[in-house]
């Protein structure tokens, strides 16, 4: 495990870290990503799982299958609670006329796995923003819920899907901001 380690330390470092507009060595994204963890267990079980019962009462209810989307709303919740950390692939500018469009930077929000490929195969123009961390906000997380609520849309009929879907989403994206102190909800968890 430390060999392993220890190569995606280097393949990191060495590759992906000068590719970035602020280069992070591996350590710092380690230690965030292990800062996440810890709270995504404790909000696994106490809001998580409640929900998932609730989820699955409503479908019994509903008559409504809903183990693929359960699947896929699941897989949601853990992206989006590293979704706003996308933010460090924006550079920051001093200046409001180098910013760049809100749908640009949204665009990496929306489509991020897409857009991280071409920032580091660099094939993408660089992104500026005003705030430090512009995603890490309640606005952006209404926005992000939003999009999926019409991803939903797109893929399930069934009401109870199309608001689930969002919801798990925004519920990840929500304990991200919890555990990097921009909201104040919990006070020990």
């Amino acid at each position: 495990m430390k060999k392993t380690r220890g190569k995606i330390a280097r393949y990191w470092d060495n590759l992906i870290a000068s590719s970035i507009p602020r280069p992070h060595k591996y350590h710092h994204v380690e230690s965030e990503v292990l800062e996440h963890f810890d709270f995504v267990k404790w909000a696994f079980k106490r809001i998580v799982i409640p929900l998932i019962c609730f989820y699955v009462l409503m479908s019994l209810v509903f008559d409504i299958n809903i183990f693929g989307s359960l699947f896929v709303s699941l897989l949601l919740f853990i992206y989006s609670n590293f979704l706003p950390d996308t933010d460090f692939l924006i550079k920051k500018t001093n200046s409001k006329n180098k910013e760049s469009l809100w749908y640009d930077r949204y665009l990496l929000l929306f489509f991020a796995p897409v857009l991280v490929y071409y920032i580091i195969a660099g094939r993408a123009r660089p992104l500026y923003a005003y705030d430090d961390r512009c995603f890490h906000n309640l606005i952006t997380m209404l926005i992000y819920g939003i999009f999926l609520f019409v991803i939903a849309t797109i893929f399930w009929p069934e009401t109870l899907n199309r608001v689930m879907f969002p919801l798990f989403g925004m519920l990840g994206f929500l304990l991200h901001l919890i555990v990097d102190g921009r909201i104040k909800l919990l006070a020990n968890w």
